[in-house]
């Protein structure tokens, strides 16, 4: 019956989403009435583009056989062995948004994912032995909970070149990386913020922009102002990107002046986070000093503001005189400290 309903809606209504969702109760992972047994490429059909399972066992990946359709995957509270996952993941190259939430009946083995056109990773897991990522386009990395060792987590992932190690005893620290470049879809203003909706906001970010791109500036003001709990860290990588968007040439920088020139706090007066690490930090840059200003005065970080020095001679002293006015700026915090690392 369910076989012949999912048919239904792909080939003869072209359903584009599809849930499938057991409600049966809390899923137990030697229940057979948890099983999901459907005939192969049952999932293939050109208009079918999201699936999201809940709570359902698998057994085999027979189900998924071709289907390069899929572009949005959602795997959430799905028991099954690595193998399987490994092939359903497999089976479905053009995936653009895969988000994970599983558990391993036994936990040898190596979880591979390896897609060139994925943009949005979410991961959770119970225990592994080792997990690859290759994904030279993904631009969100959400990690929400991987029991593995860190150096049997290999991360291939050119866009989110971030410098901060998140394993804290053994363990992954819920963290998510994203980086600021995707241009706006069409008809969408700030360009991931659409995307965002499809990952945990986690305890710790690490964000790459362009403070010198007014759209990558506003992206991130939108994110940080949707963390309604205090972030226990947050990593912030310049781009060395002089060249100005479209908005930027039109007004000559004009719409960046009148962002730091805004009296209200940055992203909002509510956020707040314990730690903030800057990278790429120039020394020389307006909008990296007045954002840096804006966090340091406005009570937004907690406890330490590090910024990370540089081996070359002159700019590191170009970043150790901006540092010393930082610490010369009225602190909201008083206990706050700002050092070079």
């Amino acid at each position: 019956t369910l076989a012949s309903w999912i048919q239904s809606l792909t080939s003869m209504k072209h359903t584009k989403n599809l849930i499938l969702a057991n409600f049966n109760g809390h899923l137990v992972p030697t229940i057979e009435a948890y099983v999901l047994k459907l005939s192969p490429e049952i999932f293939y059909h050109p208009k079918l583009r999201t699936l999201s399972l809940y709570q359902y066992i698998l057994q085999d990946a027979h189900a998924f056989n071709n289907c390069r359709n899929l572009k949005h995957l959602e795997l959430l509270q799905i028991f099954a062995e690595i193998g399987v996952f490994n092939e359903v993941i497999s089976s479905c190259p053009s995936l653009e948004v895969l988000i994970l939430q599983i558990f391993f009946f036994n936990p040898s083995g190596h979880l591979k994912i390896d897609h060139k056109n994925l943009r949005i990773l979410s991961i959770s897991c119970n225990q592994i032995d080792s997990i690859e990522v290759r994904a030279t386009r993904l631009d969100i990395l959400s990690i929400e909970n991987i029991l593995c060792e860190s150096d049997k987590v290999v991360l291939e992932i050119p866009r989110l070149p971030f410098g901060r190690n998140y394993w804290v005893a053994g363990r992954l620290f819920p963290h998510t990386s994203i980086n600021i470049s995707c241009p706006p879809q069409k008809n969408e203003s700030s360009g991931m913020a659409r995307p965002l909706n499809n990952v945990t906001l986690l305890a710790s970010l690490s964000v790459s922009l362009d403070l010198k791109n007014p759209r990558e500036v506003e992206v991130l003001r939108k994110m940080l102002a949707v963390w309604t709990e205090k972030m226990i860290e947050l990593e912030i990588s310049f781009k060395n990107n002089n060249s100005l968007g479209e908005e930027g040439k039109s007004s000559k920088g004009g719409a960046n002046n009148k962002l730091w020139e805004k009296a209200e706090p940055f992203p909002n007066a509510d956020f707040r986070v314990d730690t903030i690490w800057m990278h790429n930090f120039s020394g020389s840059s307006k909008e990296q000093f007045a954002l840096a200003s804006r966090f340091v005065m406005q009570k937004t970080v907690m406890k330490k503001m590090m910024i990370k020095t540089s081996f070359d001679e002159k700019k590191k002293k170009r970043i150790e005189a901006a540092v010393a006015k930082l610490k010369e700026l009225p602190k909201g915090n008083k206990e706050l400290s700002i050092e070079c690392f």
